[in-house]
């Protein structure tokens, strides 16, 4: 090639780099600007739903728990639009419900699942009972080979730490069989630590506990429970997982599977550890 056909090769180059830089500017940029806009206000939305419905540890009860966000992400793979936020309702410090709070196909959607003990929490929207599970939400177990809980918050805390890396859990999916097997990823500190401001309640025996989210991106879909129970001289740690997805879970110990869930549950009866609730986003 001689020397001006290189020079003019340079030139058509460069204006064909300076017409696409010109489009993603003309374009891309004011796509991206609009699209941070949207989600910005359907995230607003999001968070002002927290308030739709309010949790009580039992039917007298009359005065609600107060709601705590310990999760923010979004995971533009599932499709949800905008954000999404992992909503606690603790008693006392000790969560005893969780929901999964997002905006799919123009309504936010509440994912309620369970994380107490008992069956007498309940949920209401105004006067009307929408949630009542006749079951216990998670079911606890010892965690095996465990050290006693240490005397110290910032022990224990290494402790749990040290217990949840034990766990790997994984995504099955929602398909029929579990071809498609995805290893989610442990947050290395607690997405929640318990705030126990009142001792002996809900539980004379609850020293401690935390919540560890097993994540896709930072999209929970495995919650481990952990707390340390018993009386100061003798006392254990004890483990349940809780699901924060609709797909398949499974989560193994070693080569030991130590708790799974089905895929697609039930999601619409009010009795049930897990339930969705669906409104149509407001114009």
């Amino acid at each position: 090639m001689t020397a001006e056909g290189r020079r003019i090769g340079v030139l058509l180059w460069c204006a064909a780099l300076a017409a696409i830089w010109s489009g993603v500017r003309a374009t891309g940029q004011p796509e991206k600007d609009t699209d941070s806009e949207a989600v910005k206000k359907i995230n607003e939305r999001i968070e002002k739903s927290i308030n739709w419905y309010d949790v009580f540890p039992e039917e007298g009860a009359t005065t609600p728990l107060k709601p705590k966000i310990v999760m923010k992400w979004r995971n533009i793979v599932r499709g949800p639009e905008g954000g999404a936020i992992m909503v606690i309702w603790p008693d006392n410090g000790r969560p005893i419900a969780m929901a999964g709070i997002f905006q799919l196909k123009g309504k936010i959607c509440h994912e309620f699942d369970s994380l107490s003990r008992s069956n007498k929490m309940i949920a209401r929207n105004k006067d009307r009972v929408i949630w009542s599970p006749m079951t216990p939400g998670v079911e606890y177990k010892q965690v095996p080979s465990a050290a006693k809980p240490a005397e110290t918050a910032a022990a224990r805390l290494l402790q749990m730490k040290d217990i949840a890396s034990q766990y790997k859990a994984t995504f099955t999916g929602w398909g029929g069989d579990n071809t498609y097997q995805e290893e989610l990823r442990l947050l290395p500190t607690p997405v929640y630590r318990y705030e126990l401001t009142k001792p002996n309640e809900p539980d004379t025996n609850l020293l401690d506990g935390a919540l560890f989210a097993y994540v896709q991106g930072t999209d929970p879909e495995v919650i481990l429970v952990l707390e340390a129970i018993g009386t100061a001289k003798k006392a254990e740690w004890q483990y349940a997982f809780a699901r924060a997805s609709s797909g398949g879970l499974e989560v193994k110990r070693g080569n030991e599977v130590v708790w799974t869930a089905v895929k697609n549950p039930a999601s619409q009866i009010s009795t049930l550890p897990h339930l969705m609730m669906q409104r149509l986003v407001e114009k």
